[in-house]
C-alpha cells in the first residue's frame, strides 16, 4: 500500500503515514469466530474495524463491538457469521515528534435528543436590537443549537444554525453565532420556523486537519451531513437520530497529543464572548475522575497590547457529577480586570456563567466525559496556553 498523508505534517519521510489495511472473510475467524489476526500489523491509536461495511464500536461488553491487543488481535465480543466481511484499517504513525495524532470522542443519544430533527416548531418571532428569538414555552437552555429553515421579514435573520446565548424566559432567548459572534441583521422577523438540531462539543476542533463523523458506524459527509462550528461538531437536521445511537468523533492532527505525564497547548484564540475547552477527561486514559494543577496564561490578541493575566487554579473534575467538579485559584497576577474568574462546582459551560469584563475558567461534566472550558468576556479577543500538571488521572 502506497503512502498516504493523514497529519498534514510533511517535509521529512519520518512524518508520512502509513495506511494499513486487510480485508477477510467470518471464516477466517478462530475461536468460535471471533478472534482475528488480521494479515496487516494495526496501531491501535488509529484503528478501524468494518463488519460488512459498518464502522463497529471499540470496547468490551455491552460497551462495544471488539476490543483490541497488541498489534494483532481483534477479539469480537460476539460471534461473527462466516460470510461475514471484516475490513481492518490502521494508519501507521511513524513521525516520533507526534507520537499520538487521533483524538476519540463517542457519545450516545438519549430519547430526548432523537427528537431533535423530527420535531419543527413554527411561529417565532425575532427581535434585532437584542438578538432574541420569542416563542411560547421554548424548552431551550443555554448552549442548544437551533437550525432556522424560515423567516419573514427584510433584513431580518436569516435561514441557518445559531447558538443559545441566554435565556430570558420560558417564551424567549437570546441568539448568537456559532462562533460566538453577536448577530448583525438590521429588522425584526416573524414567522420564524426551526428545528433543534444535535451539537456536541469536541475538543481541540480548532486544531485538527481532518476529521471523521460515524453515526452508528455509518462515516458521515462533511457539510452535508454534519458541520464543524468552532469546537462543535453540528449534524444536520435531514440525518435521523435514533436513541442509543453513538456519534463517534475521530479527529486527526499535527499536534502533540497528551503524555502520561502533562497535557498543554498554546495559541488557542477566543474571541469576545466566546469559549474555548481546554482540556476533557477525552485527553486521559483513565478518565472518571482526576485531580490536577492547571496554570493557564492570556494575553491580548493585538501583539502590541500590554493586557496579560496568568493563575494557578487547582481543580477536580468527575464525570456525570457536575457539583463534585471544583476549581480553586491558587494564585493570579496580570492587568486584565482584577482576576481570572474561577467557578467552583456547578455545571458552568457558558458564556453568561461569567462576569462581564473578566476572563473565567469553569469545570462541567455530563454522563460521557468532564471538560475545563475558558470563557472570555474581556471585551476583545485573546490568545490563552495552558498546562495541566500533577495528575491523578
Amino acid at each position: 500500500m502506497g503512502i498516504k498523508y493523514i497529519s498534514g505534517f510533511r517535509g521529512y519521510d519520518n512524518a508520512k503515514q502509513h495506511l494499513r489495511r486487510s480485508v477477510h472473510a467470518g471464516s477466517d475467524l478462530t475461536s468460535a469466530y471471533t478472534v482475528l489476526n488480521p494479515s496487516q500489523a494495526f496501531d491501535q491509536q488509529a484503528c478501524f474495524v468494518y463488519l460488512n461495511g459498518v464502522m463497529q464500536k471499540e470496547g468490551s461488553g455491552a460497551n462495544g463491538d471488539y476490543t483490541l491487543s497488541g498489534t494483532s488481535t481483534v477479539t469480537f465480543n460476539t460471534a461473527v457469521a462466516t460470510t461475514d466481511v471484516i475490513e481492518v484499517v490502521s494508519y501507521n504513525f511513524a513521525n516520533p515528534t507526534l507520537p499520538e495524532t487521533m483524538i476519540e470522542t463517542n457519545t450516545t443519544i438519549t430519547s430526548a435528543q432523537a427528537a431533535y430533527h423530527s420535531t419543527a416548531v413554527t411561529g417565532g418571532a425575532y427581535t434585532t436590537a437584542t438578538d432574541t428569538l420569542t416563542k411560547t414555552s421554548h424548552g431551550l437552555v443555554v448552549d442548544d443549537v437551533i437550525n432556522i429553515t424560515a423567516a419573514t421579514g427584510s433584513g431580518t435573520i436569516t435561514t441557518g444554525r445559531y447558538r443559545v446565548k441566554t435565556v430570558t424566559s420560558a417564551n424567549a432567548v437570546v441568539l448568537e453565532g456559532m462562533d460566538f459572534s453577536a448577530l448583525t441583521f438590521s429588522a425584526d422577523g416573524t414567522g420564524i420556523a426551526y428545528n433543534k438540531v444535535f451539537s456536541q462539543r469536541v475538543n481541540n476542533m480548532t486544531l485538527i486537519n481532518k476529521v471523521m463523523l460515524f453515526l452508528n458506524g455509518m462515516l458521515l459527509v462533511e457539510d452535508s451531513d454534519y458541520y464543524r462550528d468552532d469546537q462543535y461538531v453540528t449534524i444536520d437536521t435531514d440525518v435521523n437520530l435514533l436513541e442509543t445511537a453513538v456519534v463517534a468523533v475521530r479527529n486527526f492532527g499535527s499536534y502533540t497529543t497528551p503524555a502520561a505525564t502533562d497535557v498543554s497547548n498554546t495559541s488557542i484564540t477566543i474571541a469576545d464572548e466566546g469559549v474555548a475547552t481546554l482540556l476533557t477527561s477525552d485527553d486521559f486514559t483513565s478518565n472518571t475522575t482526576a485531580v490536577f494543577n492547571l496554570h493557564v496564561s492570556v494575553r491580548h490578541a493585538t501583539a502590541t497590547n500590554d493586557a496579560y493575566r496568568t493563575a494557578h487554579i487547582l481543580i477536580r473534575a468527575e464525570v456525570n457529577v457536575a457539583a463534585d467538579c471544583y476549581a480553586h485559584r491558587a494564585y493570579d497576577a496580570g492587568n486584565i480586570s482584577d482576576e481570572i474568574e474561577v467557578k467552583d462546582a456547578g455545571n458552568y459551560s457558558s458564556i453568561s456563567s461569567f462576569t462581564d469584563g473578566k476572563i473565567g475558567i469553569g469545570v462541567t461534566a455530563d454522563s460521557n466525559r468532564w471538560s475545563v472550558v475558558m470563557g472570555n468576556r474581556a471585551g476583545y479577543s485573546i490568545i490563552a496556553g495552558f498546562k495541566a500538571i500533577a495528575i491523578t488521572n
